[in-house]
Order: structure tokens, then sequence, then C-alpha cells
């Protein structure tokens, strides 16, 4: 919050920069020869506006709104991850989902994240028995990585058990003053946690999913470059370490904005633009649609993934597509970028971090790479064809 506080004051100290409020960018538009020359945008009062640019940044954050659960904001619908998609841009990591294990489960969307450092502090996890079940499924317990944690929690949800974390003991008294955040979301929905368990539930947290980036966050097309959680950057591997997201936005803001300097074509470049096709949908979508999607996603290509749910859950969003199209908007959007995950998680037949196969529980060393893709709707099942890229680029943590 203070990050973003600081950012909105330093634009709106710099004349040179000019924001649009309810602006929704809707598509990239490519010139002739492939480049990104702008943003076809739809306008609070309607228009539709093309917006050129000599160059375009994503900066639109990740796609947790797919799930239904998550910590995510109701603006984090995928959407720049669907834009360069349907332009042509070179796609990562789709498959990698990070879901946090304890979201406060009291109600509400998106759900508040109860930090990882009440476990830290000795927090522990129970069930509606009051057993501590962590010690068990890991040496490590409560402190374990995020997807094991996740998962024990997930799998007791499964069998109709709830679960909480109790940190009365280990925090105690001094909860209003150590962790003022969670008090305060607490203390809004008539929850004491110096004195009672919190309910607990994973939530859709980040992607590694993103637009493929090299080291400057230059995407494949020419004239686009992306940054921050859009990206599949890399440096995450297959399953993020807590805040090192922030330390890859302040790096690659601070690469792209340099890049970008460095690299503006001359002006008058880029005339001719074509906008980049959509596809109309039947007419038949409606708002239910969007909570449709996102139990789907939750169910089938969630914290436990096989074949069986992959596939049902890619020829349900394949019906979905064809009410909703490509056609501008949110929806779309999820729907697009839900295909590209459930796409990819089936693609990878094996377990490895924030990526969990149930017919495929292990690792395989064999497929300890990254994978590339570009977004194709017509391809069919699996709508993304394989990208080959150079050995040290395919490395993966």
């Amino acid at each position: 919050a203070e990050l973003v506080r600081a950012l909105s004051e330093a634009v709106a100290r710099t004349p040179s920069v000019q924001p649009w409020e309810g602006v929704f960018a809707s598509d990239l538009v490519l010139a002739e020869d492939g480049r990104v020359a702008g943003v076809l945008a739809r306008h609070r009062d309607g228009r539709v506006v093309f917006h050129a640019a000599g160059a375009v940044v994503l900066a639109t954050g990740g796609c947790g709104q797919l799930y239904a659960r998550t910590t995510n904001p109701p603006e984090a619908t995928g959407d720049g991850l669907a834009l360069a998609g349907r332009a042509g841009a070179q796609l990562a990591d789709l498959e990698f989902i990070q879901f946090h294990p304890t979201a406060l489960d009291a109600g509400g969307d998106p759900l508040p994240l109860l930090t990882e450092a009440l476990r830290g502090e000795g927090a522990i996890l129970i069930d509606d028995r009051g057993r501590r079940f962590m010690p068990a499924i890991d040496r490590r317990a409560e402190l374990a990585p995020r997807d094991v944690v996740a998962r024990a929690i997930w799998r007791l949800q499964q069998q109709g058990r709830r679960v909480f974390l109790d940190a009365t003991a280990a925090v105690g008294e001094a909860f209003p003053r150590r962790f003022p955040t969670v008090w305060a979301h607490c203390r809004e929905r008539g929850l004491d946690p110096r004195r009672e368990p919190l309910p607990v539930t994973p939530a859709a947290h980040y992607a590694m999913a993103g637009v493929a980036v090299d080291i400057e966050g230059r995407t494949t097309l020419p004239g686009l470059w992306a940054c921050g959680e859009v990206t599949a950057s890399g440096v995450h591997g297959a399953n993020r370490l807590a805040s090192n997201s922030l330390l890859e936005a302040l790096i690659y803001g601070a690469r792209v904005a340099a890049s970008v300097a460095a690299s503006m074509p001359a002006p008058g470049s880029g005339r001719g633009a074509l906008v980049c096709r959509e596809a109309a949908g039947d007419g038949s979508a409606s708002a239910a649609d969007r909570q449709e999607l996102r139990w789907l996603m939750w169910r089938r290509v969630g914290l436990e993934r096989d074949a069986e749910g992959l596939d049902q859950a890619l020829t349900a969003l394949a019906r979905l597509r064809r009410r909703v199209g490509d056609a501008p908007g949110e929806l779309a959007n999820l729907v697009t970028v839900g295909r590209m995950v459930a796409a990819a998680a089936r693609a990878r037949e094996e377990s490895r971090g924030a990526h969990f196969r149930r017919d495929f529980p292990a690792p395989r060393a064999e497929l300890a790479q990254r994978n590339f893709w570009i977004y194709d709707p017509s391809a069919g099942h699996l709508p993304l064809r394989a990208v080959e890229v150079a050995a040290q680029e395919r490395k993966i943590a």
C-alpha cells in the first residue's frame, strides 16, 4: 500500500505523465511489420479509442480472479496476459499458480491474507477436532513450503473438515500491536484472534505464469515490454519465495524504463496499424458465467490436478469461450487465461513446485525445464503451441 501511495503521488507530480482512469485496454494493435503500435481501449463514455504508442508496457498484475478463492483484488483478471497471448507474444510457465495456505475463511472476495509471519511467531494449524496435523506431514510443520501446507489443508477440506490457525498461545494479547492489518480484518468479521483460532483456507495468491520476457523486460513482440506479475521472468522458478515479487517489480520496473528509453522508435513509425482480430461470442454469456469459471478452475485446475479433471476443465472452458468469444472484457480474458493455465497443466506430466498432479505426484528429471508457448485458440483441445528456445533459457528452479 505504501509503495502504491508513493507511486501515485509521484505520477501526480509529473506533468509529462497523463493518467487515464476508467479505461479498459481491450487489445494490442500491431503494425504491418509486426511491431506493437499501441492499444485499443474502451473509455468510460463508451468510445473505443486507438492509443498510438512507440512503446507499450504491460504492468497489469496477475490472474487470481480465475479462482473462486483468492487473495487478489477484483481487477486481477489476467488482462495483460490475455492481451499478449492474443497478439502472439511468447508465454511461459503457465501451469505455475501459487496458492497461499492461510487466507481468512470468514467471507469476502477477495479473502484477507493471514501472513506467514504468524506461523513464524509460532501459530499452529489445527483441524476442527483441535488436532495439530502438520508435524505428521512434514518435519518443518507449519513452516513447510507454501504448496505443502496448502495441499495439506486442501486435503482435509476435501474430507469435509475445517482448518484453523491458532495464534492464541504464540501471539495472544500482543496481536493488535504485532499484526494490526490482520487484527483489523478479524475485528471486521467479529473474530478475536487473541482468544480463538481463525478459520483458514488456501487461496490463489500469485502467478509465476506470464508473458515471457528477457532481463530487460522485452517480450518477443517488438515494441512490447512487460514487468511484474504479468510476466514469467523465470526468477521465481516453479514456486515463488515470499516477498521476492516485490524485489522483482522494483528491479524489472527500472530495467524496463531504461530499455524503453533506449529503444523508442523514431517519431511517425508504426503507421498503417492493424487491430488484432477479435472473435465475437454468440451473445449468451451471463454474469453467472464468471462464477462458473472460477469454481471450475478451483476444483479442476487448482491445488491438485489430474488428467481427467484438466480435460473436463478444458472442455468446459472451450464451451464457455464459444459463448463469450474473445471480444474485449474481463470475462473473455479470464476464459482465455484459464484455457492457457489448464492446457499447460495438462501438458506437464509431473509435479513440480506449485504445480501438483495426482496422477504424476513426483518430479521427473527429464522435465526439469521451463515450457514456452504461443496461444493458439484454433489448436483444438490444448490451445497452445510449444516453442523451442535455447537450453539455458529453459532451466527451472
